[in-house]
């Protein structure tokens, strides 16, 4: 118990310092970079914003992405495992059933 509560405290910990080194590079970049672009597709010209917006706003957009990437998967395995547990539970019930059936003949026979 004492082991995976330190674990837990100690990728916190990690979660904690990797992210004020990314929100600091973020800072240092959007200070150093701070021109105007725009982005230019084959139909669409985007609005001139900063270099640090769009980067920004295109890891949002990455982290929106692998959320629901990460949520399709864990309905997935929710759903499996769901199957799963109903299955073990009948599995368990017949195994009891067997059983019982097994020395209910077991006593007849002995009494015989």
């Amino acid at each position: 118990m004492a082991g995976t509560l330190m674990l837990n405290w100690f990728s916190r910990v990690i979660f904690i310092v990797v992210l004020v080194f990314f929100l600091v590079v973020g800072i240092f970049f959007a200070v150093r970079n701070p021109g105007l672009v725009t982005l230019d597709f084959i139909v669409w010209t985007s609005p001139e914003f900063s270099i640090s917006l769009y980067l920004l706003l295109a890891f949002f957009l990455g982290v929106v992405i692998a959320f629901i990437a990460s949520s399709v998967v864990l309905i997935r395995t929710e759903t499996s495992l769901r199957v799963l547990r109903k299955r073990c539970t009948l599995l368990q019930k017949e195994l009891d059933t067997l059983r019982k059936a097994s020395l209910t003949q077991n006593l007849t026979r002995d009494g015989e």
